[in-house]
Parts: structure tokens; C-alpha cells; sequence
């Protein structure tokens, strides 16, 4: 934090004490020891990999206030309802979508571990944090893990303004030998909710042709695009590939909501709407050496990914990055020199501390 301006606008605290107080204040509304240890594991991913909008921002308002509010139920156990040699179902009981979602894709790992290949998917469930959490945890296995989840809307489809699908990422998880692994974690919208959220908290405004206005048009203030709509990945139209992201957001929602016969399209809530277990995910893993030697294949993603990092700059550029390096880097950086966290979060985690009686450790 060497720059005076990032600084003042962060705190910095340690990835311990940040997971310890996530788990202490799920802990304090009912949630299990083990589960809250699963929910801080994935916030504080997302912190550690420089995914604000997906880390401890969301404990008090998404996960802690829902939970209050009733409208998740921090007791849930998830349950498989059924399931083959290589795929299976859950249903969340409308608890915490960590909780399922690392259910799911342990049972899918282990299905892949014995036959090759396997599918999950996730219903009556809630947000996830990043989907690149999941996909990374086959990557221990010499797996490929694949994530995904549909989620409230906030898109809006190809030449539409009504909000008709979620951010719908996409999340896939490669590994590599002496290079980072490749992980791709992407929302299907041009950009995920939880950016505007930032964009607003930091008084900044949004890149034009992010998103529209709750009458169509296009908009940069982050206040009107809450009240509008997301645009597809691609921005508005086909001219430049709007059509694509736009059906890549409606896969996702078939892959989650269809397969799983939970809530997709219209039956997934609109913007704020308080529903209950209303997002279901999708999740799969298979195996590298069911293809090729495992370390011949590590051996090739390394000079797949540097063929790309060494190729000739555009001008003013110094650097080529490939999927998931830039948040490797920023995991590294902040183990070492601390996790940064806005400073309106950090007055907010305080908040919360004092409404739940707990000390406030950060």
C-alpha cells in the first residue's frame, strides 16, 4: 500500500483475522461452526484474489442480514435428492449457497476421481460468492473444475431492457506445472452486479455501455443501472457480440436452473425481491489423465500460457497476463503485506460488530 491515496481509502488486515470474524459473526446468527468456516473460506478467497465485490462486502448485507431477516436458513444441511455413477442433485434447503455449492462439488470430485468425469448441479439455494472458488478446488486433483450459477436478474436480454437473466458466471479451472493455473471466472453480463455496488460506494461513474436505464437507454450513473438493467457481455446489440454473452447468460441458466429443476427465467426474483432458496448452480469436474499424462499436460499448459505472455505487446503495453494470473498475484501480495478492504466496507463490518455484540478483531 505504498500509494497515500489507496491507503486512505483501505484498511489492511490479515487473511486470519478476516476469516476468524466472518466465521464468528455467521456463528452469532446461527450458523454452524463448520459451515461458517466454509462461508469465510470463499469470502476471503474472493478478498485475497482482489474480488471486493464478492468478499467480506457481501458478509453483512447478503449472508448475516438475510439470515436475520429470514430469508436463509443458516441450519440448512444440503441433501442429495439423487444421483448417478457420475452425476448428481442437491438441494440446498435454502441455506447458504457456500455451504451447497462445496457439497456438490466435493461429491462431484469424488464421482470424477472413480469414473473419469462427473456433473453436479444445486436448487433451492442462495449466492455463492465467485464461482472460481469451486472450479479451483478440483485443480488438487489434477481435475478440471467447472462452476457456474444463475442468480436474481439484473440483465437484460439482446435488444431488451426488461431484466430477464442474472450475471450468470462462468467459471473454469485449468492447472498448470511451474505457471499459476489458468482459472477464467466471468460473468455473462458485461460486468457482475457487485461492480456497479463498488462503482457507487467509490462515487465513481460506470464505462459507457455497461448498462441501461430503467427506460432502455444507456447509462454510466451506477444508481440508475441498479434501477435499469445489465447489458449482455458484448454491450448492447450484435455489433460487438452482445448476442453471445447474452447466450452464454441463458446456457447458464438452463445448465443451473433447467437441469436441476429449480428456479431459472421468469421464476428466478427480480433485482431485491426478498425470495427464499430461489438460485441454483451447476458444477462439474474431470480428470487429465483420462486424456494424457498428467505431467506431459502440465508441461504444455506452461508453454501454452507462456506463448501467450511472451507475444509481441500492443503499443504502450508492457505485460500480457492469461486468465487468473493477476489474482494470483494479488493472493500472493496479499498474504504477504495484509488483505485490503474499502473503507466503507471496514466502517461496515464495524458496524455489524456492534449489532451482533462481538468484538471487532479486523
Amino acid at each position: 500500500m505504498s500509494d497515500p491515496a489507496i491507503a486512505i481509502e483501505y484498511r489492511l488486515t490479515t487473511e486470519a483475522k478476516l476469516h476468524a470474524f466472518i466465521a464468528r459473526s455467521l456463528t452469532e446468527v446461527g450458523v454452524s461452526e463448520h459451515d461458517a468456516q466454509t462461508v469465510a473460506d470463499v469470502l476471503v478467497a474472493a478478498d485475497l484474489r482482489g474480488i471486493e465485490s464478492h468478499g467480506s462486502a457481501r458478509l453483512a448485507k447478503w449472508y448475516v442480514g438475510r439470515i436475520r431477516q429470514g430469508l436463509i436458513d443458516p441450519k440448512a444441511v444440503p441433501a442429495i435428492v439423487r444421483q448417478t455413477a457420475t452425476s448428481v442433485i442437491v438441494d440446498a434447503g435454502n441455506g447458504l449457497g457456500h455451504v451447497a455449492s462445496k457439497y456438490a462439488m466435493d461429491a462431484v470430485i469424488e464421482k470424477a476421481r472413480e469414473h473419469g468425469a462427473a456433473f453436479g448441479t444445486v436448487r433451492n439455494s442462495n449466492h455463492f460468492g465467485i464461482a472460481g472458488y469451486y472450479a479451483m478446488m478440483a485443480l488438487p486433483h489434477d481435475m478440471i473444475g467447472i462452476a457456474s450459477t444463475n442468480s436474481m436478474r439484473w440483465g437484460a436480454p439482446t435488444f431488451g431492457r426488461d431484466t430477464m437473466l442474472g450475471t450468470n458466471p462462468l467459471a473454469y479451472a485449468v492447472p498448470a506445472g511451474e505457471e499459476p493455473a489458468f482459472v477464467l471466472d466471468f460473468a455473462t453480463t458485461t460486468v457482475p452486479l457487485g461492480r456497479l455496488e463498488v462503482f457507487n460506494r467509490k462515487a465513481l461513474p460506470l464505462l459507457p455501455g455497461w448498462a441501461v436505464d430503467s427506460q432502455g437507454n444507456s447509462t454510466t450513473d451506477p444508481v440508475a443501472a441498479m434501477a435499469g438493467a445489465l447489458l449482455p457481455l458484448g454491450g448492447y446489440g450484435t455489433d460487438l457480440g452482445g448476442h453471445k454473452g447474452y447466450g452464454l447468460g441463458l446456457l447458464v441458466d438452463i445448465l443451473c436452473g433447467v437441469l436441476s429443476g429449480g428456479a431459472f427465467g421468469n421464476d428466478l426474483p427480480r433485482r431485491k425481491e426478498n425470495a427464499r432458496g430461489a438460485v441454483a448452480h451447476f458444477f462439474g469436474a474431470f480428470r487429465i489423465d483420462g486424456f494424457r499424462d498428467v505431467a506431459a499436460f502440465k508441461a504444455d499448459m506452461d508453454k501454452e500460457l507462456r506463448a501467450f505472455k511472451q507475444s509481441a505487446k500492443a503499443p504502450g503495453q508492457d505485460r500480457i497476463y492469461v486468465a487468473g494470473e493477476i489474482e494470483h498475484e494479488k493472493t500472493v501480495k496479499h498474504r504477504a503485506e495484509g488483505v485490503p478492504v474499502h473503507v466503507r466496507v471496514w466502517e461496515g463490518l464495524e458496524q455489524l460488530s456492534r449489532e451482533l455484540g462481538i468484538p471487532f478483531t479486523l
